[in-house]
């Protein structure tokens, strides 16, 4: 019976010698895909199989993919990364970290660190390890738990080399088409020597160019349809979808309308300083209008930016919630606020 530990000190490092051959992956056909990632300052590079066949070469921690007529997409030394991207000569040179390989095919791309594999509970055969043949080779087949609600990952291992030469999971799978193993190859293989992008300024480039796409396409937009301020009335139904009440102060209220793009507040008539949310829109700091009658405090917001609730909607608005009621004056709202807008 052969042991997970067996299996895992063949493949922690990487084939023990050198593999070589044609891959692909067939991805699971089960609608759109999810791929949740998070990252801090620089922007990771992301590889992996596309659609149709790539050339793919390995040896320890080293990688290096081609397509079938020779132009590399990614090559891995062990510690650096050169990313290729469509449009571009010149690589990525980026490490392993920040660098992003989703399934299917990861395990065929790069060797996962012992770190992933000695997560307690997690990534461990779910039944006996199975010795089959696959290309010709004797491999292990090894069905592995990867997470408490994930589904299982299937590896198919080259006994001799450690190589994992297929992957299925709920992706979808990756597989060697055909593979060799060799006794060497050269060390230029796993090495890219010309000129490299950095990924500091490949961010910002990038940047750069979504600025200047947005002003072309706004230069366009004035040339082609309309360069002069549009608006135009809207219709807002102001009937609350949720109100909120404070037991303190049974008078008082706020509600949502619309969906939560706009808010009502009233409170009894008060010389106090009003404190109302300004952070809640786009629009920072959100346009309030508020007014006073006898009775009440009122205020208003609509999260459509300035100038939205203009006087004649107000003025609707006011005798909806006040008929016969006249407007006396304007509590003091937000003073804090005010005082900064006002400052030099």
């Amino acid at each position: 019976m052969t042991h997970w530990v067996e299996v895992l000190l063949e493949i922690v490092d990487g084939p023990q010698r050198p593999v070589m051959g044609i891959a692909r992956a067939i991805h699971a056909d089960n609608g759109p895909r999810n791929v949740y990632d998070g990252h801090y300052g620089i922007v990771p590079s992301y590889v992996g199989f596309g659609l149709g066949e790539i050339r793919l070469f390995r040896f320890g921690r080293k990688t290096r993919m081609e397509s079938l007529d020779g132009k590399p997409l990614f090559i891995a030394d062990g510690q650096t990364c050169w990313v290729f991207q469509a449009g571009h000569e010149d690589p990525i040179e980026t490490n392993e970290l920040n660098t992003r390989i989703p399934d299917p095919g990861r395990d065929l791309i790069v060797s996962r660190p012992v770190e992933h594999w000695a997560r307690p509970g997690l990534t461990r055969p779910m039944r006996p390890i199975e010795e089959v043949e696959f290309l010709g080779r004797r491999c292990w087949n090894v069905e592995l738990q990867t997470g408490s609600k994930s589904p299982p990952m299937v590896l198919t291992i080259d006994i001799e080399t450690g190589a994992v030469l297929k992957q299925t999971s709920e992706e979808g799978s990756a597989a060697y088409v055909d593979c060799d193993v060799s006794d060497e190859l050269p060390d230029s293989t796993f090495i890219w020597s010309g000129p490299v992008r950095m990924p500091r300024n490949v961010f910002a480039e990038d940047r750069a160019r979504e600025v200047e796409r947005s002003k072309n396409n706004m230069r366009w937009f004035h040339d082609n349809v309309s360069a002069q301020r549009i608006q135009a009335d809207v219709l807002v139904d102001f009937t609350p979808t949720e109100v909120r009440r404070d037991p303190d102060h049974p008078d008082g209220f706020e509600a949502h309308f619309e969906k939560g793009a706009g808010r009502l507040w009233r409170r009894a008539r008060s010389s106090e300083d009003w404190l109302l949310p300004v952070n809640w829109t786009a629009h920072y700091p959100t346009p309030i209008r508020a007014w006073s009658t006898d009775e009440f405090d009122w205020a208003c917001a609509l999260g459509l930016g300035p100038g939205s609730l203009t006087d004649a909607t107000l003025a609707q608005l006011q005798h909806a919630l006040h008929p016969g009621q006249d407007v006396v004056g304007t509590p003091p709202l937000n003073p804090q606020l005010h005082e900064k807008s006002d400052s030099p």
